[in-house]
């Protein structure tokens, strides 16, 4: 794997970049939903531009009739518990589809089967849970922007699977069915480091018969007999001066 990341310039750190971006986001907005009430009141100096006022306008919205810095451990009310407990399923389902459709239709038959892809199941499986634990403490503002970032991963995952499947995946032979129904061909890269430019270029390329060194359609070379290419040789003679 190292190798692959090495050869093809990748960061193996890059997948956490996403996260560690909405990270400072997601904990602002948890720490300014969870004082809200503390500022409104003045028990609590503002936040930043978080005015006691704007704090207290922030704490009489609501959404379904639940205030969104309002937990559902921490509510009563009834209307609060409701909407907290549908939005903690939807972020739990959108996280376990999210890893689902990845495993399932963006990854080979032969990667499924090793310590890694059964790791990531055992993952896929954990951290509906973990969310679905952790969200009863989450006010309901969090938990929406928990469900919204979560479908818009979804979307964006389907649709990058959909158009730009792996090589090898129940995805690529979905889209290569799709293509075949509309009369177009999909170019495979299986040498790596060619891309698919590359090969569809050297495929459109028609040898000329007679030409030697170039093979024609039944794998043997045009205008030799054993069908196999001269190889240039080393010329070793000294130049004169």
């Amino acid at each position: 794997m190292m190798e692959l990341y090495k050869r093809e310039g990748t960061n193996p750190f890059s997948s956490c970049l996403p996260i560690l971006l909405q990270a400072p986001f997601f904990f602002a907005l948890f720490r300014v939903l969870n004082h809200l009430g503390q500022i409104g009141s003045g028990a609590m100096k503002p936040i930043g531009p978080l005015t006691q006022q704007l704090a207290a306008q922030a704490e009489s919205s609501t959404i379904f009739g639940a205030r969104l810095s309002s937990t559902f451990l921490g509510s009563t009310d009834m209307a609060t518990k409701i909407v907290a407990v549908v939005l903690i399923v939807i972020m739990s389902a959108t996280v376990f589809t999210t890893q689902q459709q990845l495993m399932r239709k963006n990854m080979p038959a032969a990667a499924l089967d090793n310590p890694m892809a059964k790791q990531q199941k055992m993952i896929m499986y954990i951290m509906p849970v973990f969310f679905a634990i952790s969200g009863v403490n989450f006010p309901i503002g969090v938990l929406l922007y928990w469900v919204t970032t979560n479908l818009w991963t979804m979307g964006q995952q389907f649709y990058v699977i959909r158009r730009m499947p792996a090589p090898g995946s129940a995805a690529e032979k979905a889209l290569e069915a799709r293509r075949a129904a509309k009369g177009q061909s999909i170019a495979k890269v299986t040498i790596p480091g060619v891309s698919a430019a590359t090969i569809a270029e050297s495929e459109s390329v028609a040898p000329t018969p007679g030409t030697p060194g170039l093979a024609t359609a039944d794998g043997s070379a045009a205008g030799k007999t054993g069908g196999q290419r001269v190889q240039p040789k080393k010329n070793n003679k000294k130049r004169k001066r």
